[in-house]
């Protein structure tokens, strides 16, 4: 049971609950203890001085009512619960309480704690009193005064053993009432332990599932607490995993075609030089589409290989200064042909005329240059493509902005992720394999700078920052 999480959690509880409960019976023991005795002491101590008040009053009008003071001073005694003695000056017992002490009436006491009293002070000692009780007592000393001087004591003795089996009374009352809360503490601590373990237990088992290559297996907690949380995250986990098993599978189908149709291409074309079917002057036509498609291959190849060095962070930056405007005019001249071909129209705003930046020249023109690409294929005919940059601080700010079709809001958390094609269909990008955007993002990335995607009324815009020198 121990080596399981819920058997920790309970043992521990348990013997923390236990530990708490035992101190705090022996701690409620001192205390309820010290606080009766303090209570009797002072319930002593006003009657004392109220006996030898009145004592003293009789004392003075020289009329002493012996029986009237003995009965007096029983009925105290059955109120304290306390043996009353009244000593004179010499130290001999006057008068008693208790008829089983009227044996003690005339001696005269031997301890010298007394003489204090003598001396008009309060006393209060625990004992047996000098060997007058078998057990021992609390006594406390009062002096009977009259003006300044004392003309006699009282003594009272309660036993403390009867305190305690007072004390021992409450303190079994206590106990009885932790030890129901510590049996409903016992259900308590169960059942939450229960309640934290169970929901381990299940995603432990969904994670099982999922090693297996079930990515549909979900978890179905509710709560607001860390483990309904953790929950969530793990369930977030499933679907990442998940929409990672679909990239994956769609990249198997999209490389496969990707390298099927040019290897066909070089295939047929090549066989057909070979066997003669093409003239030999058009052979140089067909080997520059040859050509054309085993630079399309190496293309995808670095993409990939790039990529892969890149999130494995080996990718190494050149950073230097340089002017970044030029930069822009320059990668959007060797898009001249393809916009013209779709009657766009280009807008180009810039912040200054010169802006200089820091970056690593040509991965910023490779980051530039995909962004472009994207915009020109997927803007609509006769639609715009706006380039705009920005100053704000030390960064500079740079969109592209086209119009045509919106990103739908389930793709654009994944539209930084390798392979993944909005265009599933193929038909807007045809040669593309998705890893245009994921090669952008980890160049951003390792600059140190952001980007964005957002859908406007017309289109989309990318947003990416660099460092101004």
């Amino acid at each position: 049971m121990y080596k399981s999480l819920f058997g920790r959690l309970f043992v521990s509880f348990t013997a923390i609950i236990l530990i708490s409960f035992i101190m705090l019976g022996v701690l409620l023991s001192q205390v309820f203890e010290s606080y009766f005795i303090h209570q009797k002491q002072k319930i002593m101590l006003e009657q004392g001085e109220k006996i030898s008040k009145q004592y003293a009053k009789v004392y003075f009008t020289g009329i002493i009512d012996l029986e009237q003071l003995s009965f007096e001073m029983q009925v105290l005694d059955k109120y304290l619960d306390a043996m009353i003695w009244i000593v004179d000056t010499n130290g001999r017992i006057y008068e008693v309480s208790r008829k089983e002490n009227e044996v003690w009436l005339g001696q005269q006491l031997t301890i010298e704690q007394i003489n204090e009293v003598f001396e008009g002070k309060i006393l209060t000692i625990r004992g047996k009193f000098g060997g007058y009780f078998k057990e021992p007592v609390l006594t406390v000393g009062y002096p009977i005064m009259i003006g300044k001087n004392v003309y006699g004591a009282l003594f009272m003795h309660t036993p403390i053993p009867e305190i305690q089996r007072t004390v021992g009374e409450l303190f079994r009352i206590t106990i009885l009432c932790l030890g129901l809360s510590i049996l409903i503490s016992f259900v308590f601590i169960y059942f939450l332990s229960r309640r934290i373990t169970s929901p381990l237990k299940e995603m432990n088992e969904a994670a099982k599932v999922i090693a297996g290559g079930d990515f549909d297996k979900r978890l179905s907690i509710q709560g607001e607490d860390e483990v309904a949380e953790l929950a969530d995250s793990f369930n977030y986990m499933a679907e990442a995993l998940n929409n990672l098993e679909e990239l994956r599978r769609a990249f198997i189908a999209n490389i496969s075609h990707d390298l099927r149709s040019p290897l066909t291409s070089i295939q047929g074309f090549v066989q057909a030089i070979l066997d003669g079917t093409i003239p030999m002057e058009k052979q140089s036509t067909y080997l520059e589409i040859v050509l054309d498609e085993t630079r399309r291959l190496t293309k995808m190849t670095n993409d990939i290989m790039d990529l892969t060095k890149m999130e494995s962070g080996q990718i190494e930056l050149n950073k230097d200064k340089f002017e970044i405007n030029s930069l822009i005019r320059r990668v959007l001249n060797q898009f001249e042909q393809r916009i013209l071909e779709k009657n766009v129209k280009l807008q180009l705003i810039l912040a200054q005329e010169n802006t200089m930046v820091f970056a690593d020249k040509e991965q910023i023109q490779r980051v530039f240059y995909n962004l472009i690409d994207n915009a020109v294929k997927f803007v609509k005919d006769e639609g715009n493509i706006i380039v705009e940059t920005t100053l704000s601080g030390k960064k500079l700010f740079v969109s592209i902005k086209n119009d045509g079709e919106k990103i739908p809001e389930e793709d654009i958390q994944y539209i930084w992720d390798r392979f993944h094609k909005i265009d599933k269909s193929r038909g807007k990008d045809k040669t593309g394999m998705g890893l245009g955007l994921s090669i952008v993002r980890q160049i951003i990335k390792h600059h140190g700078e952001t980007i964005k995607v957002e859908n406007t009324e017309n289109g989309v815009i990318f947003t990416f920052s660099i460092s101004i020198y």
